[in-house]
């Protein structure tokens, strides 16, 4: 494998999920982007990416920018997904869910 991403595989859906998951584990976490909730973010991420295969790889047109839309959208929820997958599988139930439920604020009183 000489390359690991092209824009060939950015314009697949398994590429554009895979791409805005680095993406956006990476950025978050810089100022600017902590001011986002990570929903907003992913969103960007994914419309940017879909937008990019599509202008790089020549078959961008203006017609079809209602469709570079929901594709973005269709890449971002399925990376959110995704990623909530490997997050539960990593490390169990959410954490803030786990501290803030009514039967562990009554253990604790």
């Amino acid at each position: 494998m000489q390359d690991f991403f092209t824009y060939t595989s950015l314009g697949t859906l398994t590429g554009a999920i895979t791409a805005t998951v680095l993406v956006v584990e990476f950025i978050k976490q810089f100022k600017f982007f902590k001011l986002l909730h990570t929903r907003w973010l992913v969103l960007a991420v994914a419309e940017l990416i879909v937008l990019f295969a599509g202008v790089a790889s020549g078959s961008f047109a203006v017609k079809n920018i209602p469709l570079y839309f929901l594709n973005g959208l269709l890449v971002a929820a399925c990376a959110m997904g995704s990623w909530q997958v490997v997050y539960r599988r990593l490390f169990g139930e959410n954490h803030e869910t786990l501290n803030n439920s009514p039967k562990n604020k009554r253990s604790r009183d």
